[in-house]
């Protein structure tokens, strides 16, 4: 059991929060669904036959069924905005230092690792926001402060702006004709409201993003699973941790102190490279596919089965887990269904600190083409 809030926590209870208790999530968080086979898999409302998408499965699921109106989540690779795109919901990453860690020094996974929310609304999102942001003392990063609260951007004039399309994912992996078909949707959205929209590229090694991400992740896998023992006062058991799990954990012992600095740097090279789309000759905000494929049923992506687990899991968080590395936010809002009625998201990006480009963006896109707020069809809250 906890022994003291966490400073989300403490300041969602300062803004009159009432926290419910913990929901479903993968182990350590490393899968993008949530099946863990020590509690079962998480059910998708849209579909119980789907995945919810992870790490986040169980608050998007509690969302999006309308159990709460809002839920925590946090974002290594994707972890908000996978599972907001499969379950419907507005699911935002703030930019790198937005909203503090404490107390758990998330050591490596820091520079890529986020929290923020899972929710119906733009509007909600950034009221979240503004409960939680701010720089709690002695943390190794800090986004700068806002000029006004981020509430007040949505429904504000977003002006011209210039829009960075990419149609599908980068790299190597196909994309779902869905995924696509929903962000040539928000591009024609975004062309009516008045913006300038016109494709780019970002001219990245997915391959080398992908791994430099895939060995952070692990290092604090490996980190995790040391501290546990070490209290515990025992080796690791074979039935201690998951397949996929001790896939991670086998990687992370691998891996020389090199590996890590270079993958550090990696994430460094990209947030540069990034950077170079914004600018006076470049884009104001980029929009592309939060995902490259649709949601699939659960038992896809099989904790039991790192072969394919490996493969699969890139796939989904190759829109992703760029931006985790870069430090930038990116916002996933629901644009459209796939054939099997499941929901599909499309991605917003912007510079550093820009959440507040993103929030109005956002805000015009959910009041040109609102989407179902919940599963169950209730438009409330």
């Amino acid at each position: 059991m906890a022994t003291v809030d966490s400073t989300v926590v403490q300041r969602y209870k300062a803004a009159g929060m009432v926290v419910l208790g913990m929901t479903n999530a993968p182990e350590f968080g490393k899968t993008t669904t949530t099946e863990p086979l020590l509690y079962g898999a998480c059910h998708n409302p849209w579909n119980t036959e789907y995945s919810t998408g992870g790490s986040s499965g169980g608050s998007a699921a509690s969302v999006a069924s309308g159990m709460v109106p809002v839920a925590h989540g946090t974002d290594g690779g994707g972890s908000i905005r996978i599972p907001a795109a499969m379950c419907g919901l507005v699911g935002l990453k703030p930019s790198r230092g937005r909203v503090p860690a404490w107390p758990n020094p998330i050591a490596l996974a820091s520079p890529v690792t986020y929290h923020h929310a899972l929710t119906t609304t733009v509007r909600d999102s950034a009221a979240l926001l503004d409960a939680v942001a701010g720089h709690h003392p002695g943390d190794s990063f800090g986004a700068p402060t806002p000029p006004r609260p981020f509430l007040e951007e949505v429904g504000a004039d977003a002006g011209r702006l210039r829009i960075g399309l990419i149609r599908i994912a980068p790299g190597p992996f196909p994309t779902d004709a869905a995924c696509t078909a929903a962000v040539d949707r928000a591009a024609a959205l975004l062309t009516d409201l008045g913006h300038e929209v016109r494709e780019i590229e970002l001219g990245l090694d997915m391959m080398e993003v992908l791994a430099a991400g895939g060995t952070i992740m692990a290092a604090e896998t490996q980190a995790q699973i040391n501290d546990r023992l070490a209290a515990l006062g025992r080796e690791l058991a074979d039935d201690d941790i998951e397949p996929w799990s001790r896939a991670t954990l086998d990687s992370a012992r691998n891996n020389a102190a090199s590996d890590l600095a270079k993958a550090l740097q990696t994430a460094q090279r990209t947030g540069w490279r990034v950077a170079e789309q914004f600018g006076p000759d470049g884009v104001d905000v980029i929009l592309l596919p939060t995902r490259a494929q649709t949601t699939p049923k659960l038992g896809y992506l099989d904790v039991r089965d790192p072969e394919t687990m490996g493969p699969r899991t890139s796939r989904f968080a190759v829109c992703t887990n760029m931006f985790n590395l870069s430090g930038q936010p990116a916002i996933s809002l629901p644009i459209g269904t796939d054939d099997n009625g499941m929901p599909v998201g499309v991605q917003l990006m912007a510079d550093l600190a820009r959440e507040d480009l993103l929030l109005r963006l956002a805000g015009q896109l959910e009041a040109a083409a609102p989407w179902q707020r919940v599963a169950t069809g209730y438009q409330g809250w």
